[in-house]
């Protein structure tokens, strides 16, 4: 299963596709995305351990829809939005990892334009909506991102040496 990040890529990139363009089924396909991927897994109770790390994304999100820089017209905070969130989460240790071992500088200039421009399609495909001005918007996402990715790598590492100190 060396190849496994590409299955995850693959299952990433269809639960993105599934948020942006099919909100209202986008909760059922990421739930059964995400039970493929822990079927697949080389590594499913890792994955299920940084899921943790999920909490901040989450949070951030929450922020970000409290202040009403975008918002769903669904719900305040949709199911779909947190199963995205594991769904990225359990990828930092697949298709992701590449990130793990980077520059602080290099992932949060990645997270600023990786993690805006995401957010900016989803607007764009209408899953979420914003009455912010595009100027703040894609500054608040930017800022938010250039903190939040090297966050959850930083916490990726940390709850990696963590786990492999319990299990020696």
């Amino acid at each position: 299963m060396k190849r496994f990040w590409i299955i995850n890529l693959i299952l990433f990139q269809a639960s993105w596709a599934a948020a942006a363009w099919y909100p209202q089924q986008a909760a059922l396909i990421i739930a059964s995305l995400l039970v493929v991927h822990f079927l697949c897994s080389p590594s499913p109770r890792f994955d299920s351990k940084i899921l943790l790390l999920s909490l901040i994304g989450i949070s951030a999100d929450a922020l970000l829809l409290f202040l009403g820089a975008f918002y769903s017209p669904m719900a305040f905070f949709p199911l779909w939005l947190l199963l995205l969130w594991f769904m990225f989460v359990i990828s930092l240790n697949h298709c992701l990892h590449w990130l793990i071992n980077q520059p602080i500088g290099l992932l949060a200039c990645f997270g600023a334009l990786g993690g805006t421009l995401s957010y900016w399609a989803g607007i764009q495909a209408g899953a979420l909506q914003t009455h912010w001005p595009i100027t703040w918007l894609i500054g608040s996402l930017m800022l938010t991102w250039s903190i939040l990715l090297p966050l959850l790598i930083y916490g990726y590492r940390y709850l990696q040496m963590i786990f492999r100190d319990l299990s020696r």
